[in-house]
């Protein structure tokens, strides 16, 4: 049996390419969370991660500085144009929903409005999520790549389980763990990033 002791120190093997790609999300998720303070920049950072998550799923690595700050900068202005639509519109539903469950009104008109609303909420989270990694896929305007993620959101619901399941396991991991809440969100993300990509490329396809 022959032994190549150089294989195991080699950078390109599997193991090293493995502690690489985790370093860099441990990397990822810090510039991720640093970028975020200002609290008003989360959606250009967010933007930003994915930048870096959706070419890593095909192996197209480079590197986390660079690719980050030269996304944050290309895709700011939109980044958060949606993140303040974002927590302008969930604040609203939220408060709505307090009040469909506090208002008296009938029994059943509380039922009704509480599932409308319930549903509302559900969609806009779905396609709020799905807005950062479509303005890193495709260059278009603000009103495309909103109606585009709608459609993604409400149209495909294989894509939508697979990420509320991904988002769900994050939850119990930042439960359990809070103190890696950023890597575990770099780290699903990058996972999210691959169920995006696919459906990214359906849809566009299916567009074009």
């Amino acid at each position: 049996m022959n032994f190549n002791i150089n294989g195991i120190f080699n950078p390109e093997n599997r193991f090293w390419s493995f502690i690489d790609k985790i370093v860099n999300l441990c990397l990822l998720g810090i510039l991720w969370a640093l970028f975020s303070l200002p609290v008003v920049t989360a959606g250009a950072s967010t933007t930003a991660l994915f930048g870096y998550t959706l070419p890593l799923t095909e192996n197209e690595e480079g590197y986390v500085w660079q690719t980050f700050i030269r996304t944050f900068r290309k895709h700011f202005v939109k980044s958060t144009v949606f993140w303040i639509g974002i927590l302008a519109g969930e604040g609203f539903l939220v408060y709505d929903l307090y009040c469909c469950l506090h208002l008296n009104v009938p029994g059943a008109l509380r039922i009704v409005a509480f599932a409308v609303l319930a549903c509302l909420i559900i969609v806009f989270s779905l396609t709020a999520v799905s807005l950062f990694p479509l303005t890193v896929y495709e260059d278009g305007t603000i009103r495309q790549t909103l109606s585009r993620a709608v459609v993604l959101a409400v149209g495909n619901p294989g894509m939508t389980v697979a990420i509320v399941s991904l988002y769900a396991l994050f939850g119990i991991a930042v439960y359990y763990i809070p103190v890696l809440f950023m890597v575990w969100f770099a780290f699903f993300s990058y996972l999210t990033s691959y169920f995006y990509r696919a459906t990214f490329r359906k849809y566009l396809q299916k567009e074009d």
